[in-house]
């Protein structure tokens, strides 16, 4: 298979490089015309309705970039060893509620704060995982990834109703199951729930299986500073969420102020408000 070559030798581009050359693209402003810049300044534009046109438009740009980042960054985790990932990372806040809680079971939430899967594989180096993922439809690239999210002992199972009985049956057997909460489900598998003031299409999978399984919940994610050193933060899930007539709100509101510690650094070029039930018309029409 051509991919693990074509990744390996992506490695070897050093980062600063990388970000070098996003910075010449970035100045010839071609940027502003790509489907990816309309839909990221669209979707800061409805999370930050305050925010004056000028500072929308720095902070779409800034995303962008950090979003190409977050590719390379996938890619190099695809590309190299554990280890070799697990270097790019500077270092991990709050490993001891990961440690102190996973004995019985545990579910780490995740979002799409910069590569997801340098999350995943920095986790499943160390400890055994189940996750969900979204299959890719390239069927080679598809195999390629779920192979590596896949590494040591771990699973990876489809974002479906399969996926979900995985998931269940992790949690029973005492594992470590990981998903990101914060795409858009599919119709009829999510519920509409406040998230940057906006009643977004919202998973209700932490819910549901943190007050069915009562094991508990935290939330991981990669957040990089001002000199893009990578970290992973790990925190604590209210006990609320095991009331499943207070917890809907939970998720999306943790999540939403996670992103608000540096927003630069989320991955709006998603058409995270699609199926939102109070924006007047499509936000993402003809993007």
């Amino acid at each position: 298979m051509m991919m693990k070559p074509l990744f390996y030798l992506i490695t070897f581009i050093p980062k600063p490089l990388f970000s070098f050359l996003i910075d010449i693209y970035f100045a010839s402003r071609a940027y502003k015309y790509s489907s990816n810049f309309k839909i990221t300044k669209k979707n800061i534009e409805i999370a930050y309705p305050n925010r004056s046109k000028s500072d929308i438009q720095i902070l779409s740009k800034l995303s962008l970039k950090e979003s190409f980042l977050s590719g390379y960054e996938s890619i190099y985790s695809w590309g190299s060893s554990e280890f070799e990932s697990n270097d790019n990372l500077l270092c991990v806040e709050n490993n001891f509620l990961l440690n102190n809680l996973k004995q019985n079971g545990l579910i780490a939430v995740s979002f799409h704060n910069r590569s997801v899967d340098m999350l995943l594989t920095w986790m499943n180096s160390q400890h055994t995982t189940v996750s969900l993922y979204k299959k890719i439809k390239n069927n080679a690239l598809n195999y390629f990834v779920k192979s590596k999210r896949e590494s040591g002992n771990s699973k990876c199972y489809e974002t479906n109703i399969g996926g979900v009985r995985h998931l269940y049956k992790a949690l029973q057997d005492k594992k470590i199951v990981c998903f990101a909460a914060d795409q858009v489900p599919k119709r009829g598998l999510g519920e509409h729930i406040e998230f940057f003031n906006v009643k977004a299409y919202s998973t209700t999978l932490v819910q549901s299986l943190a007050s069915k399984s009562k094991v508990p919940v935290i939330y991981f994610y990669i957040q990089s500073n001002q000199n893009r050193n990578l970290k992973v933060k790990i925190k604590s899930c209210h006990d609320s969420i095991y009331n499943d007539s207070k917890c809907k709100l939970l998720v999306n509101k943790d999540i939403e102020n996670f992103i608000n510690e540096r927003p630069s650094d989320y991955s709006w070029e998603y058409k995270r408000f699609k199926r939102s039930k109070n924006l007047p018309n499509d936000p993402y029409d003809n993007m």
